[in-house]
This record gives structure tokens, C-alpha cells and sequence, in this order.
């Protein structure tokens, strides 16, 4: 069969898509979409994780090594911030925001087309691109930027959200997390809802189990016949988001899995603590 689709390893990623046995028989035999699968596997953890970041101003000669490096022309040079000052006070002081004036003599001034009578070649036209061709090019990178605030914004992004006062958040439910055959780790979680309804499930182990491979943080249901995935653990902590469809009520079993990288999205089967939620 073809490479997957870009649009499909995004969403495996983003844990929306189950791959069909087709999917994941070539997935485990092509080094090339495994490899993808698992570059988008680590954007979607550094993007859950930058709410914990950090973040300063740039010093403007950051946006002269941009401008430098793109190529870009005089009319940019400035640093953003300061473009942005720039044409606030040229607004407010009737500056050059209202566009060129019309000469002394009344004769009208340049629209901004091109002179029929300018000397110089004329250029052709840009090539019309079919819309659908650019929505089907950036579908992968709009998927993961809406799910985890990374890709292009995420600084910006995350410097807003550590200026806002925190929202006050109530804890619903907590459970204790029992090693499973084979483990002895031991741990702690607790979901924590905020003032405008977002549910966050904070995992805490007693030691760092498993931490040479990949651990991923499920919801399951009472029987462990359904269960829904919320993000991998990087390090012994970590808080993750609940997808505001989920029912805890029908999901009220935390777990903590060792997973292979192998592409493969489903559960391995290989638990390391599980615990039922009280308090829902």
C-alpha cells in the first residue's frame, strides 16, 4: 500500500484515529511514516506541556537574525513590537496611516497599479493555486496546532497565558495507583476542575518507573473494554487534558501503560499502576 496520509498520522498522534490492521502492518514495516508518527507524537507533548514554560521577551536583535535569514525587505526591519508602537502613534497623530496625500497641484494621487506607460517588462500573473490543494497541505500542522497550541503561536500563546491570573480549580475525584503484575511502582491521581468547566487529571508515581520508554496516560471504563488516551508521561508527573465529551462517570479507571515505539496507537496491553477515581 501508499505511505500514510499526513492528515491520518496527525490525528494518531493527536490519539482521534485508530489505524485499520492494514494501516498498521505497513506502519510497522516503513521506517519513513514510523519515524513521522513519532515526530508528531513529540510535538503534541511539548505543546501539553508548555503551559509550565517560562517564557521572555525577545531581545530585538532576534528579529535581525529573522530578517536577515528570510531575506526580508527594509519596509520589515524593524522589530514588531516596535512597527507595532510605530503605527499606533502614527494613527493617533494623523500620521502617514491615512495613505498618500494628493498633490498640491489636484492631480490625483497613485492608486497603487501597475503604469501602462512605466517602462520595464511586465510580469505575468501568479499561478492560481485551487484552494482545496492549500487546506489539504496545512490539514496536518492546523490539526495539531488547534489540539496543543504549538506549531507557529506557541510562544506567544504561552507568554498570554502566564499573565493571566490562574483560575481556581476544585478537585472532584482522586485515586491511588496500584502497581499491576510485573511493576512495582505506585502513584497518585486526582482530576481538577476549574471555574469554567475544564477537567485536568494530575498522575504523580512514587518513582520514576518505566522512564527509559514511552508511558502513556489512559481513561478506561470500569471493565477496561473502552478507553480513551490523554497523553504521555514525561518523567514521574505529569497533568493532562480530558476531553470535554468524555464521561467520567463511564470512565473512571486511571492508568498508566508502558508503551513500544512502534507507531501503534492502541493500548500495549502492559500496565504499569491502575486506580479507580472516588469522589465522581
Amino acid at each position: 500500500m501508499t505511505h500514510l496520509d499526513r492528515d491520518t498520522l496527525a490525528l494518531v498522534a493527536l490519539a482521534e484515529l485508530e489505524l485499520s490492521p492494514a494501516e498498521l502492518e505497513h506502519l510497522a514495516a516503513c521506517p519513513g511514516c514510523t519515524g513521522e508518527l513519532d515526530a508528531l507524537r513529540r510535538t503534541v507533548l511539548i505543546g501539553r506541556s508548555a503551559g509550565s514554560v517560562d517564557l521572555v521577551t525577545p531581545a530585538d536583535a532576534v528579529w535581525g537574525r529573522i530578517h536577515s535569514a528570510l531575506g526580508l525587505s527594509d519596509a520589515v526591519a524593524a522589530p514588531p513590537r516596535l512597527a507595532e508602537a510605530d503605527l499606533a502613534g502614527g494613527d493617533a497623530t494623523g500620521g502617514d496611516l491615512a495613505g498618500t496625500a494628493a498633490p498640491a497641484d489636484g492631480a490625483a494621487a497613485p492608486t497603487g497599479g501597475p503604469d501602462p506607460a512605466a517602462d520595464g517588462p511586465v510580469s505575468e500573473p501568479a499561478a492560481v493555486v485551487p484552494l482545496f490543494r492549500r487546506r489539504r497541505v496545512w490539514l496536518p500542522v492546523a490539526a495539531a496546532a488547534c489540539a496543543v497550541g504549538v506549531v507557529g503561536g506557541i510562544a506567544g500563546g504561552a507568554w498570554w497565558q502566564s499573565t493571566r491570573a490562574p483560575a481556581p480549580e476544585t478537585v472532584i475525584a482522586q485515586a491511588q495507583l496500584d502497581a499491576l503484575p510485573g511493576w512495582t511502582a505506585s502513584g497518585s491521581a486526582l482530576v481538577e476542575e476549574s471555574a469554567d468547566g475544564r477537567r485536568e487529571v494530575v498522575v504523580d508515581l512514587a518513582d520514576d518507573a518505566g522512564a527509559d520508554g514511552l508511558r502513556e496516560v489512559w481513561l478506561l471504563t470500569a471493565d477496561a473494554t473502552g478507553l480513551v488516551s490523554v497523553g504521555l508521561l514525561d518523567g514521574s508527573s505529569g497533568r493532562f487534558s480530558i476531553p470535554a465529551g468524555v464521561d467520567l462517570a463511564e470512565f473512571p479507571v486511571v492508568d498508566v501503560s508502558a508503551e513500544p515505539a512502534d507507531g501503534n496507537p492502541a493500548h500495549s496491553g502492559d500496565s504499569i499502576v491502575r486506580g479507580t477515581l472516588s469522589g465522581l
